[in-house]
């Protein structure tokens, strides 16, 4: 019998639409030919060596029987389309492949064409019916314009699935890329995780720049920093708007004119603006153009990102007024002491780098400075015949002493922000020493909460390098002897071993923080 796919019939002119679109730099989409004559292979490489689908070239992979054809399709998981021969090493082969294919591999996206020579061996409704294939066709019927009608609508199936499977992946990618973000905790944290969840959702290996444009206090001009870049442009990380590439600063210039998102050649930059007047820019640099999907992905991805700029620059705010107000009250009980001016600053800045030291988190050691300004609250309660000397008092005078931390935490609990009770629990046990020697409730050891051992220790240290009215500035020598001499006495003795071992890190902080 003469080959069908030579058959000498009017062959009609294939939709224009796949033929000529010109030929992408992607990878080729693969066919896969099980058939255990070796003549279908050659006709079929030979029929289809110039197909092209939607600019892309065809890949043929070869199975001679339904053994090796479940093989390939355990390690090629990206098959478009399988033209499968019923009748191989058993009558069924070609139907066993199906079942594995679509059953065992869980695999509905490749489309599965059955081609027989022996219709009789498996007679086209039963298997249409009992299986998931997507075409039946006897061999004699598949002229060479057939077959390559069947490779567009196969192809064409298989694209279509492929993009509804790209959405869903997509969908579900902005979803857990938003929930990253809600997690983040810091302007810096969050422009670094959105240019990582940019990347992965769009799975480029490319540059991008995060910016925030702001008003600048007392005037209406802008300012714009760079929160976040990545790939050729992470050294501009955290530096001016100049240092930012002529090409991209242009394509900023143009996005903050017109108030809206573009797409450039060089890239794409996403923009929004806050109801506090921040303006937000992402750029993402791009080889050629971004598919319909990525930018559709992109769009909504950015809208909840700006949604979370915004939640966090009211949580910096709102953390900020914490901040200051516990800056305030801590200046407040200093000017009732014989403290230096910046006690309370450099104690803070002493207490986050100890606490990091001592291997707290940032987050963590980040409360642990805020809470150092408060911590000795309640002196603001004391007479300054206690304040001045806390030696010689008398025992009235000592019963107020040893109780202002429990004025101080009183003051403080009175609020039912989180903040506010770890401050009040700090105050009432500043004091506290770890061999149970403090006051008010002779704690000792790690029944001292690890903010107070540090913060507690932070506060002696910047007494002794920088003075009181009632004693002179100790040199680092006599710093070391006294935090030798307290060790496992007042002070956490690794947390004083921390501080000695580091010593000239946190001499550094008295100067760099003068009074």
């Amino acid at each position: 019998m003469g080959n069908p796919l030579f058959a000498k019939k009017k062959e009609v002119v294939a939709p224009s639409g796949d033929e000529t679109v010109e030929e992408k730099a992607s990878s080729p989409l693969k066919v896969l030919i099980i058939d255990d004559e070796t003549e279908v292979h050659r006709v079929t490489d030979l029929t289809l060596k110039r197909f092209r689908f939607d600019g892309k070239k065809i890949q043929f992979l070869h199975a001679y029987s339904g053994k090796e054809a479940m093989e390939i399709f355990d390690t090629e998981t990206d098959i478009a389309l399988a033209l499968v021969d019923v009748v191989m090493e058993t009558d069924h082969a070609g139907l066993d492949v199906v079942h594995y294919v679509r059953k065992d591999l869980q695999n509905n996206a490749c489309r599965l064409v059955l081609r027989t020579g022996q219709p009789g061996q498996a007679p086209e409704h039963e298997v249409i019916e009992r299986y998931d294939i997507n075409d039946y066709k006897e061999k004699t019927e598949l002229t060479s314009q057939k077959l390559k009608t069947l490779m567009y609508t196969g192809l064409r199936s298989y694209r279509d699935i492929s993009t509804i499977e790209n959405h869903r992946k997509g969908l579900r990618q902005v979803i857990e890329s938003t929930t990253k973000m809600l997690q983040t905790h810091s302007l810096n944290d969050f422009a670094s995780a959105v240019l990582k969840e940019i990347m992965n959702l769009l799975q480029l290996d490319s540059s991008a720049i995060y910016c925030s444009t702001f008003p600048q206090e007392g005037s209406g001009a802008k300012e714009r920093a760079v929160l976040a870049a990545t790939g050729s442009l992470a050294d501009i990380k955290e530096s001016s708007a100049p240092l930012v590439p002529d090409d991209v600063d242009t394509c900023f210039k143009e996005v903050l004119a017109t108030k809206k998102s573009q797409h450039f050649d060089n890239g794409y930059v996403f923009y929004t603006c806050t109801d506090k007047g921040y303006e937000n820019l992402l750029f993402i640099e791009t080889k050629g153009a971004l598919t319909d999907s990525q930018k559709e992905f992109l769009e909504i991805y950015c809208i909840n990102v700006s949604l979370v700029y915004e939640n966090l620059m009211i949580s910096e705010e709102i953390k900020g007024t914490q901040s200051d107000i516990l800056h305030l009250l801590g200046n407040l009980a200093e000017q009732r002491s014989s403290e230096s001016n910046s006690h309370s600053l450099r104690t803070a800045e002493l207490s986050y780098e100890l606490a990091r030291r001592a291997g707290l988190g940032v987050d963590d050691a980040e409360t642990i400075r805020r809470l150092a300004p408060i911590c000795d609250i309640g002196k603001i309660t004391l007479p300054d015949s206690v304040l001045q000397s806390e030696e010689n008092l008398s025992a009235e005078q000592m019963a107020l002493l040893k109780n202002h931390p429990n004025v101080g935490a009183a003051l403080l609990s009175k609020s039912d922000k989180p903040m506010m009770k770890k401050a009040a629990q700090a105050c009432q046990t500043f004091h506290e020493q770890w061999d149970g020697e403090g006051y008010p409730n002779q704690l000792s050891g790690e029944t001292i909460p690890v903010s107070a051992r540090i913060i507690s220790l932070a506060a002696e240290f910047d007494r002794m390098t920088s003075g009181t009215d009632n004693s002179a500035a100790m040199s680092k020598d006599e710093v070391l002897s006294q935090l030798s001499a307290q060790k496992g006495a007042k002070f956490d003795p690794t947390l004083s071993d921390l501080m000695i071992e580091d010593i000239d890190f946190f001499w550094s902080i008295r100067e760099n923080f003068p009074d």
